[in-house]
């Protein structure tokens, strides 16, 4: 019998995650406890784990300090981040938690960078020849007409679509331009809209992508979904993860495809991402792969593992506790 704790840092709302992975590991036979860390006590994924930790915000001289003595007290094996902002400063430490016992499922920090900061993702797509919505400077900013839009502003440091905007009047760009923290002007494009599942096993190699049409969203995250089993959408996903300098687990690659069969990309997120369920769901089984490569060193992902056509329609659930037990 293998065990294995694994720890997810801001758990948030991943409650279908968490509980995915404790599937996984009953049916690979793994013993061990699944912690969910976050900055409050009130995150429902906290709920369905085994044990809660309370964790600073990122940005505390504190967060890598507790990390450690969390996964030293609690002998964590694996070590899972489910938001941007600690990417970053994970794969910073990764070697050191590494030292101690701990795989911590995240890219390199070169990666995370590009990823993270939707200029330099803007770059990394232009050097490499990747299809991509063209990021203007603020001298074409200032000669844009009525006629040139509609267009898109983003915070170039974002994350689940907070303050994107789609722009129809040059007075909603000015507007925007000024109060939108670290905008981003950026060509607005049609089709459909896909984010895709990418699996990439320990030694670098994608071994699964499931392009996700993306119905409908709520809050920057998909909340109707259908998987869409597309060549040429895979083919282009595996070239663009490929050209990243190091990609490892779970990459969530948006894109969307254009009438004329072109495939366009606009973000990539180096962790999960909300609409994963539907990929586990359709048998592409991220957390069983996940965990077999850290307890046997391989794993059985493969293309043809999930199914086409299956559509996730979401809907709101609720978890009642205490009020004592998020105070």
């Amino acid at each position: 019998m293998k065990e294995l704790n694994i720890l997810f840092t801001a758990a948030g709302r991943r409650v279908s995650l968490l509980r995915s992975f404790r599937s996984a590991m009953n049916d690979l036979g793994i013993e061990g406890k699944i912690y969910a860390a976050d900055a409050g006590l009130s995150a429902p994924a906290s709920f369905v784990a085994d044990e809660k930790v309370l964790l600073p915000r990122v940005d505390s001289a504190e967060y890598i300090p507790l990390l450690k003595s969390i996964c030293k007290e609690h002998k964590i094996g694996l070590m899972i981040s489910l938001i941007d902002t600690d990417l970053t400063l994970l794969s910073q430490y990764k070697d050191e938690f590494a030292v101690e016992g701990v795989k911590v499922l995240v890219c390199d920090e070169s990666t995370n960078k590009i990823c993270f900061d939707k200029l330099s993702s803007y770059d990394f797509y232009v050097a490499n020849n990747i299809s991509t919505p063209e990021v203007l400077k603020d001298s074409a900013v200032k000669m844009l007409t009525e006629g040139d839009l509609p267009i898109m502003i983003k915070p170039w440091d974002g994350s689940c679509s907070v303050g994107v905007n789609v722009i129809n009047t040059l007075d909603e760009l000015s507007f925007y331009k000024k109060n939108t923290h670290h905008p981003m002007v950026q060509r607005l494009i049609k089709g459909d809209e896909y984010t895709c599942d990418t699996y990439v096993d320990f030694n670098g190699k994608v071994r699964c992508v499931v392009p996700r049409k993306r119905l409908e969203t709520r809050a920057g995250e998909v909340s109707k979904g259908l998987t869409v089993n597309d060549p040429v959408i895979i083919e282009a996903v595996i070239d663009c993860v490929n050209k990243l300098p190091h990609a490892i687990g779970c990459m969530t690659v948006q894109c969307f495809k254009q009438s004329d069969g072109d495939v366009s990309f606009i973000e990539i997120n180096p962790r999960f991402g909300g609409g994963h369920p539907l990929s586990i769901h359709a048998g592409a089984n991220f957390p069983k792969w996940i965990l077999q490569e850290v307890t046997t060193g391989s794993c059985d992902a493969s293309f043809d593992s999930w199914q086409d056509d299956l559509a996730m329609l979401r809907f709101d659930e609720e978890i009642i506790v205490p009020g004592s037990a998020i105070r």
